[in-house]
């Protein structure tokens, strides 16, 4: 989609489709596309209209010099379109079934007539199955319902931006931090988890052994967290030895691309592998 246009007093915003995802610093979810179906394209192109992408937002300008004033072009007009999304993590980081071939019903709500949703942010009540691989939204939004954009038969119009917007929340998950040795393995009861956020220690870990078979000693944090693009958490992996007090690594928090999750707990895990030697 061609992103460049020069607004001028010739066109109107008539509508404006914003989407957020709580998983971004910005809240703003942008690495997405929108696509017309058929009979939206033919609209778009019969009424003269003009459709922008700007950051998280789509636009519909209106030419203000073209006809659709007439009564020709009154009454209510339905615009449909398919929510693409570009980024290969969006199901990893985001709260909703963990599962491809499924599509979001995405329309006006009784509560909010802004909110493309009923709930506060999108989830499994308007989920449908897709018969295609991976997901989609599915967009249906009825415009000009008392001719305000179109057909209202008079010379001057300067309708109210129509806006609506969805909300996207991100998945909580369980920090799960694997240790391991390269070489040969080492004593590590003397090891502790620090966080220097709150001045507690742990020493907490489970042996495991991963499906590749590498022996790991596991620690998770405690507490549940949101996603997010980052994250305040200050770990350091330490190690209780009177001849070697530096021991001191930091432990990065893990990435949206290791999750995991255990089916028998019911826990998304976040995992982090380090190597200690």
């Amino acid at each position: 989609m061609n992103n460049r246009f020069d607004y001028t007093n010739d066109f109107s915003k008539i509508v404006e489709l914003s989407f957020y995802h709580e998983y971004f610093a910005s809240n703003n979810l942008e690495n997405i596309d929108l696509i017309p179906d058929r009979a939206t394209t033919d609209l778009i192109r019969n009424y003269n209209l003009i459709l922008r992408k700007k950051e998280n937002s789509f636009v519909i300008f209106r030419n203000n010099n073209s006809n659709v004033g007439s009564l020709v072009f009154s009454g209510s007009v339905t615009l449909k379109f398919v929510l693409k999304f570009k980024d290969q993590l969006f199901l990893n980081y985001t709260d909703i079934p963990f599962q491809y071939h499924q599509k979001f019903v995405l329309k006006a709500t009784e509560g909010d007539k802004s909110r493309l949703h009923p709930q506060t942010y999108v989830d499994e009540s308007i989920v449908e199955p897709y018969s295609e691989n991976g997901i989609i939204g599915e967009i249906s939004l009825e415009i000009n319902q008392n001719n305000e954009f179109f057909g209202y038969d008079q010379e001057e119009n300067n309708p109210e931006l129509l806006k609506f917007y969805t909300r996207f929340n991100s998945r909580t998950v369980m920090f799960r931090y694997n240790f391991y040795f390269s070489g040969k393995e080492m004593d590590f009861s003397n090891f502790f988890v620090f966080d220097e956020n709150t001045s507690i220690k742990y020493n907490d870990f489970q042996t495991r052994s991963l499906e590749n078979g590498m022996k790991v000693f596991s620690f998770v944090f405690p507490e549940k967290i949101k996603m997010n693009e980052k994250y305040n958490s200050k770990l350091f992996l330490k190690r209780e030895d009177e001849f070697s007090k530096s021991f001191s690594k930091y432990l990065s928090s893990p990435t949206a691309n290791n999750l995991k999750y255990d089916l028998q707990q019911g826990i998304y895990y976040l995992e982090n592998f380090t190597k200690i030697n």
